[in-house]
């Protein structure tokens, strides 16, 4: 048997045409949508995402203002800037990548706290995780968390009555996510680096979701054949010596947690290990402009449920 490939591609394109929508009305009322992006270092993740914003956000008419500071920038400057652009009018959205050096984690509390609820697309702030909790729509959610559960609906998926482990318990994942899912009255198992028996929860689960950022953690055998697989992870294949896997160009090769025969086993999936559909990378910048969207039409007291 094999699987079903979902295509996060697909599901983001669906996203960014509503987006791009949208944009063109808001700018035809004089709003221009912009977000402001903030990078500390030459971090080569933190690099490529901004890219990858840039050139996703020209697509949707949304504008971008990056903002680069040096790895020993101080806190109080850092900050400054936050709020600066916090209280610019023309900014709708503001993103800070991670990750931050030693003396900002230091005040990780401040920065999100820096950041207005209307702006910030990514749910840094807490005051978004809360208003998820209780269900208010005029909050934002995490955009990786969310993802799964646009790929969920794109896909015609009823998780009502359903068994989910989630493989990540942290606060932009794993947490979220299982709140949407319960809200959708599943029922959720968070998992993680303690848990005791990973594959006893994930043999008899109707969904698994994993986002642990290490290839081959999900197998064929910790699976069953009617399972639906969500892998959200970034890894890099390596060998039963743990040795990196190299492509025909001598690269490494860009995997999810799933191994490769993961697809061959199961009912649907979608991973960023070759063959298995991409993995939901590109709904999560697609998230972050429909964010930005929202953001415009919260400050400007157009946003309608």
């Amino acid at each position: 048997m094999s699987a079903k490939i979902f295509s996060g591609k697909e599901v983001s394109e669906a996203i960014l045409a509503k987006v791009l929508e949208d944009s063109n009305e808001l700018i035809a009322k004089g709003i221009q949508p912009k977000i402001a992006t903030f990078r500390v270092g030459d971090d080569p993740g933190s690099m490529s995402y901004e890219a990858s914003i840039i050139k996703r956000m020209a697509k949707s008419n949304i504008e971008v203002e990056t903002l680069g500071f040096a790895l020993d920038v101080q806190p109080d400057e850092f900050l400054a800037k936050i709020r600066e652009k916090n209280e610019d009018k023309n900014i709708h959205g503001i993103l800070i990548f991670k990750p931050l050096p030693a003396q900002l984690e230091a005040i990780d509390e401040q920065i999100k706290y820096a950041i207005s609820p209307e702006k910030d697309p990514d749910a840094m702030n807490p005051t978004n995780l809360g208003k998820m909790v209780i269900g208010d729509k005029r909050g934002f959610y995490p955009c990786t968390a969310e993802g799964v559960m646009e790929l969920i609906d794109y896909y015609g998926i009823d998780v009502k009555g359903l068994d989910v482990t989630i493989i990540n318990n942290s606060n932009v994942f794993g947490k979220p996510l299982a709140m949407m899912l319960t809200d959708r009255f599943a029922t959720v198992s968070i998992t993680h680096i303690f848990t005791k028996d990973v594959p006893s929860y994930t043999i008899d689960s109707d969904i698994v979701i994993t986002g642990a950022g290490l290839y081959g953690l999900v197998r064929p055998e910790q699976l069953s054949e009617k399972a639906i697989v969500i892998d959200v992870a970034m890894a890099q294949m390596k060998d039963e010596n743990r040795q990196f896997v190299l492509d025909e160009n001598g690269k490494k090769i860009r995997t999810g947690d799933c191994h490769v025969d993961v697809k061959e086993k199961v009912a649907a999936i979608t991973s960023a290990t070759p063959g298995c559909g991409g993995g939901t990378g590109p709904i999560t910048t697609a998230l972050l402009a429909k964010h930005i969207i929202k953001g415009v039409k919260l400050q400007n007291g157009l946003y309608e449920e």
